[in-house]
């Protein structure tokens, strides 16, 4: 079996695999995406629910056997492969790493030079794929010798198979902490009366505020035991660009809103305060501060941005910390939810706005 029949092959595995992974994982697609800078951010979600289904129906239709309809298959997956091609060429060139998920959630997250070589790659055998329906040869194959390509597929799909597992797989384990949706490992509590009181709603064993850092808008530095000196503060930790972190910035408003009368909220990002976006300024404001070199991050055991802990008024940790976009969403819904139980309660009520 000749080359250009192995490459409509390799094609349409890469295809179908990409879709299959990508069916569970449209909020990622949408993070990905998010992080990858691309425009039309309002379509970003239409364009992940659609994606998966375009991939499988170029697969199947680089094999249908009528004239012109496998032609116009391989050159939509040409252009496919192209697009990702430029997609992540174009990542390549910003200050940040970013994560891709152009081939699903098996694919190595973290866009590197080896990605770039992988769909300079791809884009080769969809030319290849091309000129093999062009000239005849996919359908030739696939009508006269159905058993010896069947034959192909499965020793190519052996083959990756085994090239993988050599590899070590395909993704970092480490790499999900950005968006796993656990990131509980420590657990998480929270004492409803906000003010640092001995009463836990939850197992959870608090600790010392650690020794770490962080930089108000006006330059000066103040403690993380100095920022809840006074009262309660959630600080949630984000880096521009990332998916993940710009939904978090997306509910870090309305997280304000309710939170505030109850406790400081406080965003710690990676980049200096005047070197941030003015879309990340209007969404934070005055409630940003620049965690230096990771260190406050770092110091509270937050491996991976976004991440949130809840810093207690009386100099211990009181939750956290949480890891991942849902992590910290579902970290901060749980606040809320136990703040409103304590007010009905009548043991909580809000504090006087400073």
């Amino acid at each position: 079996m000749d080359a250009l029949v192995a490459a409509p092959i390799l094609v349409t595995m890469t295809l179908v695999v990409s879709a299959v992974t990508k069916l569970g994982e449209r909020e990622g697609i949408e993070d990905a995406m998010t992080s990858l800078r691309l425009p039309l951010r309002p379509a970003h979600r239409a364009i992940a629910a659609v994606l998966p289904g375009l991939e499988l129906l170029l697969a199947l239709a680089l094999w249908v056997p009528a004239a012109g309809i496998g032609v116009v298959a391989a050159s939509g997956a040409t252009v496919l492969m192209l697009a990702y091609l430029v997609i992540i060429a174009r990542a390549l060139t910003f200050e940040e790493e970013v994560s891709c998920s152009c081939f699903g959630s098996l694919a190595s997250p973290a866009v590197s030079r080896a990605t770039l070589w992988r769909n300079m790659l791809l884009v080769v055998l969809s030319a290849a794929t091309v000129v093999s329906a062009a000239t005849g040869r996919t359908a030739l194959v696939l009508t006269q010798s159905p058993l010896a390509l069947l034959g192909t597929a499965l020793a190519l799909l052996i083959a990756v198979v085994l090239t993988v597992l050599v590899l070590g797989g395909t993704r970092d384990a480490g790499a999900r902490g950005t968006d796993d949706g656990a990131g509980r490992g420590d657990g998480t509590a929270f004492d409803g009366t906000a003010d640092g009181g001995e009463e836990e709603l939850l197992d959870y064993e608090r600790s010392p505020i650690p020794g770490g850092v962080l930089q108000r808008p006006d330059g000066s530095l103040v403690t993380l035991r100095q920022l809840a000196g006074r009262r309660a503060v959630l600080l949630i930790f984000v880096s521009e660009g990332c998916g993940p972190c710009e939904r978090v910035l997306d509910a870090a408003p309305a997280w304000i809103t309710d939170l505030v009368p109850f406790m400081d909220v406080r965003i710690a990002l990676s980049r200096p305060l005047d070197q941030l976006r003015e879309a990340t300024l209007q969404r934070v404001g005055d409630h940003a501060l620049h965690d230096l070199q990771f260190t406050a991050r770092t110091a509270l055991g937050a491996r991976v941005a976004p991440s949130a802990v809840l810093l207690g008024a009386d100099g211990l940790l009181a939750g956290g910390p949480v890891a991942g976009g849902s992590g910290v969403t579902a970290f901060v819904a749980e606040i809320q939810e136990q703040l409103a139980g304590a007010m009905e309660d009548g043991e909580l009520r809000p504090e006087e706005q400073p």
